[in-house]
């Protein structure tokens, strides 16, 4: 949940920003919610295989993590790809 809240923290920053940041504050805004997102699936994923008594929540917890985490990763990435060419 903490990546979920990390996106729109990520846009307010990036339109408070000076117009030069914004580009940086963005990649690292963004790297920040795919490595916690990934890092909260893997959690999940581990408590899921521990046998954990919430099962529904570890579940929910180790899809959203992995696929916010992974989609940042990918729009990151090519981010990075557009500003630096």
């Amino acid at each position: 949940m903490i990546g979920v809240c990390g996106i729109p923290l990520t846009i307010v920053l990036v339109a408070l920003a000076p117009r030069g940041l914004r580009a940086g504050l963005y990649l690292v805004g963004l790297a920040a919610v795919a490595v916690v997102s990934i890092f909260g699936g893997a959690r999940a994923r581990r408590a899921l295989s521990a046998g954990t008594a919430l099962k529904a929540r570890a579940t929910a917890g180790a899809i959203l993590g992995l696929w916010i985490g992974i989609a940042a990763a990918v729009l990151w990435f090519w981010t990075l790809v557009g500003v630096a060419l």
